[in-house]
């Protein structure tokens, strides 16, 4: 009789491991590691670098072990964590962030790009789908519609904090 358990494939499941890295390297270790990872067979599926984050990076990986001794060479890669990450403390890295999510109506932004960079301005309407704002400049004569992308424009001013003026 044979041993049901033997002819059983157990699948292991990957884990998120975080490695501590120097501030602003974090996309040259995560390259680093990537071509490593590759030459030495080991499987990592997958590498996570934000920019919200900086001086980490997250590494999806079977065996905690080989990821050490890998990041023991890289001069970018100070250490990795004790213990892995789950998943639910990191998924908000993973959806990306509307350049628009940040701005409101009534705000007050400089433009950072495009011809009219330097210049402050009032915003009248957001497109958050397209994720492009309307504003009105300040120093123009008439006040004349001008949409740009979200990415376009710095907040110095918001709204709320005009009405807490106010008050």
């Amino acid at each position: 009789m044979q041993d049901v358990n033997s002819d059983v494939n157990i699948e292991e499941k990957t884990k998120i491991f975080t490695i501590k890295t120097q501030v602003g390297k974090e996309q040259s270790a995560a390259d680093i590691i990537s071509s490593r990872a590759d030459k030495s067979k080991i499987k990592i599926p997958s590498i996570l670098v934000t920019p919200e984050l900086r001086g980490y990076i997250f590494v999806e990986s079977y065996d905690i072990e080989r990821i050490k001794e890998m990041i023991k060479t890289i001069s970018y890669a100070r250490n990795i964590l004790e213990g892995d990450t789950p998943i639910t403390q990191i998924e908000h890295f993973l959806v990306p962030a509307s350049t628009v999510a940040k701005i409101a109506e009534g705000d007050v932004v400089e433009m950072v790009a495009g011809p009219f960079r330097g210049e402050t301005a009032k915003v009248t309407h957001i497109d958050d789908t397209k994720e492009e704002i309307t504003v009105e400049l300040f120093e123009s004569v008439v006040p004349i519609p001008i949409t740009v992308r979200g990415e376009q424009v710095r907040v110095i001013k918001r709204k709320e904090e005009e009405k807490k003026k106010e008050e």
